[in-house]
């Protein structure tokens, strides 16, 4: 990204410091248009949740970046093994066994997705799906893989995303960040909550490889229709862009680590905390 690039994310900085202490979700700012940006061949790292999330938010931006010769490394924190609402019809045994077979399954839907987008590198570190925010281990294997890696953005979900395990993978980057001098920008998504935008990209070109790696989640969407909600966010986020039709975009919050970092903060000041 240029300098005068980051000069203008720097100026946008600002109205997303009110739309934060506001706790706003669904916001659209015509009057502050979001900057069209055209990925580059950058070292890039994607921190997802769970084993989907990387197309959902990012999978069009990531297939660009891969076209323009880019290194992606997906990573994946939990392991996945919750993510089948028919789990508790079964006894315990069973559960358990199915919760096995569930995190094998996931993992080999996530390997198919990244060779349809063409993505080079994954890891998938296996915490426990709920406890992202708890683990023991988990900042300090991320911080392993970014000091190896050394990229220069990272995708990861906007710290408003209203799902925990969503929200808890900024508390992870930033902890496993603590006291790092190692340098990147942050590129948050959206998953189940549409956020504020100061970067938009034209997936259009995209779009089909993007329907294709989410079909490879076949256990994913038998559950959530997600190539009708999330193609549908796209092509919503769209009209962002002049004279724009029947295209599709990823919308993203683009901000140095520190920038986020503090905006982190403000969020969380900004939260009511309970008195004993």
């Amino acid at each position: 990204m240029n300098i005068l690039q980051r000069w203008f994310l720097k100026r946008l900085r600002r109205y997303a410091e009110s739309y934060v202490r506001g706790h706003g979700l669904l916001h659209t700012v015509k009057i502050h248009a979001p900057l069209v940006w055209e990925p580059t061949a950058e070292r890039v790292v994607v921190l997802a949740p769970h084993m989907d999330d990387e197309v959902i938010g990012c999978g069009g931006t990531l297939y660009r970046h891969i076209q323009s010769g880019t290194e992606v490394t997906v990573v994946y924190l939990s392991d996945g093994r919750y993510g089948s609402k028919h789990q508790h019809t079964l006894a315990a045994a069973a559960r358990r066994q199915h919760q096995a077979d569930l995190v094998e399954i996931r993992k080999q839907e996530a390997r198919l997705a990244m060779s349809t987008l063409g993505i080079q590198h994954g890891v998938f570190l296996d915490a426990e799906e709920g406890t992202l925010a708890t683990s023991e281990t988990l900042c300090q294997d991320v911080r392993r893989i970014l000091h190896t890696i050394r990229p220069d953005m990272v995708y990861l979900p906007f710290f408003l995303e209203a799902h925990p395990d969503h929200h808890a993978t900024s508390q992870v980057l930033l902890a496993a960040m603590q006291g790092s001098t190692l340098q990147f920008d942050c590129y948050a998504y959206e998953v189940w909550t549409p956020l504020f935008p100061n970067v938009l990209v034209d997936i259009q070109a995209a779009i089909e490889v993007k329907r294709q790696a989410l079909q490879q989640y076949r256990s994913q969407i038998s559950d959530h229709d997600y190539l009708h909600t999330i193609l549908g966010l796209n092509a919503y986020r769209s009209i962002l862009l002049l004279d724009a039709r029947d295209a599709f975009v990823e919308a993203f919050f683009a901000a140095s680590l520190q920038d986020y970092r503090d905006l982190y903060r403000t969020y969380v000041e900004a939260l009511p905390h309970e008195h004993g």
